[in-house]
């Protein structure tokens, strides 16, 4: 896989090893960076076809899943590099794709997602995947951050 093109496999907790080893793609999300475990992190968002990673050159650059939280409810996710910016259409449109699809093919009847205020870019891709806000939660994120919630009803 050298071709500089991106390939679309199933998600690994290596790929989730090393996307979250890197430079996060967004200097919003650093602030988050120490509160991240690594080892931990990449293997807690490893659940059976519910996850793939983006690969180009052999470098996982993206990866995005969902976790199941109760009955047909998910917690969708997605961690990427800063390699990801020099595939950002096509990294966005294979979300979008796979996202839909993982919801559809597992009967999962909503997807939800928790984005930093302060994550403009974050938001608006929520948006485009058909995500819609649900609300602002006060002191959610690690650093005390708040964050919308977004979800999406299938």
């Amino acid at each position: 896989m050298m071709d500089n093109t991106l390939h679309i496999v199933p998600y690994t907790k290596a790929h989730g090893q090393f996307i979250l080893s890197c430079q996060m793609n967004h200097k919003v999300l650093e602030a988050d960076r120490h509160y991240i475990n690594v080892e931990g992190d990449a293997k807690n968002l490893e659940q059976d076809h519910l996850a793939f990673t983006g690969i180009v050159n052999n470098d996982p650059i993206f990866a995005a899943g969902m976790k199941m939280v109760w009955g047909r409810v998910a917690e969708g996710w997605v961690i990427a590099s800063s390699e990801m910016w020099k595939h950002p259409l096509g990294v966005a449109k294979a979300i979008k794709k796979d996202f839909a699809r993982v919801a559809k093919q597992h009967n999962i009847e909503r997807v939800q997602t928790a984005i930093r205020k302060d994550f403009k870019q974050g938001l608006r891709f929520a948006e485009w995947l058909g995500l819609e806000n649900e609300g602002l939660m006060k002191k959610f994120g690690f650093d005390g951050t708040d964050q919308y919630m977004y979800a999406r009803i299938f």
